[in-house]
């Protein structure tokens, strides 16, 4: 019986993608696991899998496309088959197993290719910044890097330099030695006028909403994580763990967020869905923007399975690759490296986001006496339409109480 790939389902809201390549034509054989497609989302593009071996039927579009997500990419089956055979159940029913895994993000700043022509050029020995790309909006896709392959001069080996000759060393001068000059990068010769890419659209048309729809205010509160610095340390050399403390933080959040469910929800125009699962999603930098990995019940993981998961979903989001599907319902994101304390804009149809600011030594009273003590600024962001000032504080109030008496276990 036929059945279809579909166009994947990935990131929040998305509802189409656009097909940036198509790796089969109709009568072609393919097997569990080919990469049938490229389909690029709002923030990223990924490799299409099949899921079943078969004869490819029909191709449903063509590059440059836009599909709508879970409707069929293309068809797979018997040779010969008639699609009037194949399952009369809507595409909505097909089960989550048969929607194509998204594996790899095509991006490097303004450059678009597609992972198969990246690695392609990559066993080629090939720069993709000469290889002109065919593919929508000037992506290089597979075709591209196969004539520019073809097109490559072999290698030359490289003749083998003379020795130089041996000179005496000049003597010494008699002045002081200066101080060489730090190599500075050179000017730019004129102004270059860069498209936004289609992750940065995305970014710049979320966040120009949220400032614009969203009534934020803000709170902030200082915390002593000195006690649960020195017992993460202890912890990590103990479990030959590696725990961070943006880990903590996460495990944290989602504790208090089971008491202060009023900020785990998701705020519409006319209503405010109080969401069941508690997913927290964590800010990544990567090179065109930012990507938001959700862990999706975070309140059901250990640490060790937040730190492992939180290191695999932020990996993939530097490689371009975006492996989690899950809807966040609150976000954390961390700037302390850079010495920043207030910054977070909220992530919609999100309520709060918690803006994580450096850990700075600081004298405090304690015990009757004044020590030296590690305070980290925390800045939350809600959104007044959900969450009162009450509430937010109280949440606030609770979270500082959670990190500083937090035990590992």
């Amino acid at each position: 019986m036929a059945k279809p790939i579909l166009v994947p389902q990935v990131g929040q809201d998305l509802t189409e993608g656009q097909i940036l390549e198509i790796n089969v034509k109709v009568g072609d054989k393919v097997k569990k696991g080919d990469i049938v497609a490229t389909v690029e989302s709002e923030k990223a593009a990924f490799e299409v899998e099949a899921f079943a071996e078969g004869t490819v039927l029909k191709v449903c579009y063509a590059p440059g496309d836009w599909g709508k997500v879970l409707e069929p990419l293309l068809w797979v089956g018997e040779a010969g088959e008639s699609l009037g055979e194949a399952a009369p159940e809507p595409v909505a029913a097909v089960s989550g197993a048969e929607v194509a895994a998204p594996v790899a993000l095509v991006a490097d700043g303004a450059l678009r290719s597609s992972p198969l022509a990246r690695r392609l050029a990559a066993l080629g020995n090939l720069d993709l910044a000469t290889v002109k790309g065919s593919g929508p909006r000037g992506a290089i896709v597979r075709r591209d890097v196969d004539k520019a392959l073809a097109a490559k001069p072999a290698a030359v080996a490289a003749p083998v330099a003379a020795p130089a000759p041996v000179t005496a060393p000049a003597p010494a001068a008699a002045r002081p030695a200066l101080m060489a000059a730090p190599d500075l990068p050179a000017m730019a010769a004129e102004d270059v006028e860069v498209p936004h890419s289609r992750m940065r659209q995305v970014i710049a048309d979320r966040l120009l909403a949220s400032k614009q729809n969203i009534p934020h205010f803000y709170l902030q509160a200082e915390v002593d994580v000195t006690d649960v610095t020195l017992r993460r340390k202890a912890f990590n050399e103990a479990h030959a763990a590696r725990i961070t403390v943006n880990d903590v933080l996460v495990k944290c959040v989602a504790l208090t967020l089971m008491e202060h469910r009023g900020l785990n929800v998701h705020v519409g125009p006319d209503r405010i869905l109080r969401k069941g699962a508690i997913n927290i999603g964590v800010a990544v930098s990567v090179p065109d923007g930012l990507m938001v990995p959700v862990l999706a019940e975070a309140d059901k993981m250990d640490l060790m399975r937040i730190s492992s998961e939180t290191r695999a979903l932020a990996d993939a989001a530097r490689r371009g690759v975006s492996k989690s599907t899950a809807k966040g319902t609150f976000s954390i994101s961390n700037l302390g490296m850079f010495g920043v304390d207030v910054f977070p804009i909220i992530n919609p149809p999100e309520a709060a986001i918690l803006g994580v600011g450096p850990a700075v030594e600081q004298v405090r009273p304690l015990r009757g006496g004044l020590h030296i003590r590690q305070i980290m600024k925390l800045t939350l962001s809600a959104d007044h339409r959900a969450v009162d000032g009450a509430m937010a504080a109280g949440f606030l109030a609770r979270l500082v109480q959670v990190i500083e008496d937090f035990r590992f276990e």
